[in-house]
């Protein structure tokens, strides 16, 4: 368990020290980038002034952004409301084949990059698209049924494919550990089903609903590439406003600066309300058993049969979109007309230049690997300094300041780093650097998210013990903390990659001839109709994100699960052997942990001071372990 705060005592003063090098690295990558938006947006001939603040929001274009970004976010929370809410329900209730499956299917548009989703939702609801043409040949139409490409129903029902899972898993979490005894008693006193849920169970459920449409109120207001793809000019959110200033026909720094500010203030702000509000709508279950599930199909239920209305259109929504992708990227006819063909896989695997996309797709599949890696790595390496400093000096203050980029949206990153990168020093390191850059600050705190509630959960006796037993700081903590965190650093490392693959807001912000990655070739693809071509990238780019995701995690299982005979028995000898061997190096598997564990109980026990190796081999840990669990 983690220990008391700290008070900056010592050891505070060596965290303060450890603080240096993240705080050096966001002060040259974010704060001194973020400082030149501030001075361009709030600066007019060497004067501090809000003149152009004022001036973009007189704008009525820019009144326009953001009254449309308000009115999507609030219908994109509704209609997510009413896809998730019944899925939620629907998993909690019942129990059926492959409720597991479908319960894991809800994490699926998180991984998803968000312009694969905006390309299958052209392909699939589009004015010729696979539903359209379905529903013209099943009922003999000469014109397509669903007009709702590049309208503001497009970018909502896109929000709702994303958002809909987490209304749903919020929801199925809530109600699965609701307590269901009032429900219960409320069946037992007279109440009808509809009466008991509407009584009972929806007040209970409220906040919970409440806290899921503020998060997808925050995350469809700082949306980008969505609407980007499906609203263009026309129904641009302020995110895309920033993008069409920075690096649109018409060009203006000093406004795309001042939007962006107005867009942090309404980011900050909604971070706040949703913080806030997750405090407040925050419900108190005291249940003490879960809630019942009863059989899907049964006899003498047939009226459950019902949920077919629900369950297929919410496949239509869920399925088709990502189905249409991958079908057309076989199916779109080739030049000479022939389908199915790979001719696309194999257009994206030429070096050859491609004009549409001012790179070629062989070179923009590599600089999306590269930047991955790279991105997750200084992600990795920055994330658990975080961790460990936050660890080391508990101050409000500098978590504020370490975990900052968390709440600046990546189009006001990616300008940030646009203006820092045209001047020295950063000039000198090229368009790919400023990439992995961006992509560090934006998924670096999501590491910091994964990796600190498993070390402050680690029992710290057991580094103190590695530290006790002659091993240095950096050996214990790579002998010892480092493996125990191996499960969270996995996962925040594949979480890291994948999203770095599928980020766009930022690349649009920074990409240029020559440097482009795979969601920025998908986009001008897509805007160059060249539909074959997008559909390969994009089907490439979901499969390299998901087997990414897998080998990464496969290869840590095997790295934390191997265990050599060699470990075994330095652990079974009752000698000094055990105490040297924990402190040069070895992998703390189960066995080990449990010696490491021993020794810090058994110094627990003995309240002489320890001065020294031979002090504490003198209260034989090892040797009173093997007796105890022989």
């Amino acid at each position: 368990m983690a220990g008391p705060p700290r008070r900056l005592t010592g050891r505070g003063a060596a965290g303060a020290a450890l603080a240096l090098l993240p705080l050096l690295f966001l002060g040259v990558a974010f704060y001194w980038p973020l400082w030149d938006v501030l001075r361009l947006g709030l600066q007019v001939d060497g004067h501090w002034t809000g003149e152009r603040l004022l001036a973009a929001l007189s704008d009525p274009y820019v009144r326009r952004l953001i009254l449309f970004t308000l009115e999507q976010a609030a219908l994109s929370a509704l209609l997510s409301l009413g896809l998730g809410f019944p899925l939620g329900w629907f998993l909690t209730r019942y129990r059926f084949p492959g409720r597991g499956l479908l319960r894991a299917f809800t994490i699926v548009p998180f991984v998803l990059p968000s312009i694969t989703v905006a390309l299958g939702f052209v392909l699939f609801f589009g004015h010729s698209g696979h539903l359209n043409r379905f529903l013209m040949i099943l009922f003999g139409l000469g014109e397509p049924p669903i007009r709702v490409l590049y309208t503001l129903w497009a970018v909502v029902l896109a929000h709702a494919f994303y958002n809909a899972p987490v209304v749903a898993r919020f929801v199925n979490a809530a109600w699965e550990r609701a307590d269901p005894t009032p429900v219960e008693a409320a069946r037992t006193l007279g109440a009808g089903p509809l009466r008991a849920f509407l009584t009972v169970t929806l007040p209970l459920l409220l906040p919970t609903v409440l806290s899921a449409l503020a998060l997808v109120f925050v995350l469809c207001t700082l949306s980008f590439s969505i609407p980007l793809a499906l609203g263009g000019a026309r129904y641009a959110t302020v995110e895309v406003g920033v993008y069409l200033y920075a690096r649109g026909v018409v060009a203006s720094f000093p406004r795309a600066a001042a939007l962006a500010l107005l867009t942090l203030g309404l980011s900050l702000v909604l971070t706040y309300l949703h913080l806030w509000g997750g405090g407040t709508f925050s419900a108190r279950q005291g249940g003490v058993r879960l809630a019942p599930t009863v059989p899907l199909f049964t006899r003498n239920r047939p009226s459950r049969a019902l949920w077919l209305l629900y369950l297929l259109p919410a496949a239509v929504v869920f399925l088709g979109p990502i189905g249409a992708v991958i079908a057309d990227s076989f199916l779109h006819p080739a030049p000479g007309g022939a389908s199915p063909t790979l001719h696309w896989y194999r257009m994206i695997v030429s070096p050859a230049w491609n004009p549409f996309i001012e790179s070629s797709p062989l070179a923009a599949v590599r600089t999306s690997l590269l930047v991955g890696v790279g991105a997750t790595a200084l992600s990795l390496v920055l994330g658990l300094s975080v961790s460990a400093v936050l660890r080391r000096v508990r101050s409000r203050v500098l978590e504020t300041v370490l975990m900052a980029p968390l709440a600046v949206s990546s189009v006001v990153l990616g300008l940030a780093l646009l203006l820092a990168f045209r001047r020295p020093p950063l000039s000198a390191l090229g368009g790919g650097w400023a990439i992995v850059l961006a992509h560090t600050l934006i998924v670096y705190p999501f590491v910091v998210r994964a990796i600190r509630p498993l070390w402050d959960a680690l029992d710290p006796a057991l580094p103190e013990a590695a530290r006790t037993l002659g091993a240095s700081p950096f050996a214990a903590f790579r002998t010892v903390t480092l493996p125990l965190l191996g499960s969270g650093v996995l996962a925040a490392g594949a979480f890291a990659f994948a999203l770095s693959l599928g980020e766009m807001t930022a690349v649009a912000m920074l990409s240029g001839p020559g440097v482009m990655t795979m969601p920025m070739a998908i986009y001008h693809f897509l805007g160059s109709r060249d539909f074959g071509a997008a559909s390969a990238m994009a089907t490439v780019l979901m499969v390299t994100t998901a087997l990414a995701a897998w080998a990464w995690d496969r290869a840590g299982s095997r790295w934390l699960n191997r265990d050599g005979p060699s470990a075994d028995s330095r652990l079974a000898r009752g000698n000094a052997e055990p105490a040297e061997h924990v402190a040069s190096g070895f992998m703390p598997d189960d066995t080990a942990v449990r010696g490491l564990k021993a020794v810090a109980d058994r110094l627990r026990r003995y309240r002489e001071p320890i001065h020294s190796t031979t002090d504490v081999l003198r209260v034989s840990p090892v040797r009173e372990y093997r007796r105890d669990h022989a």
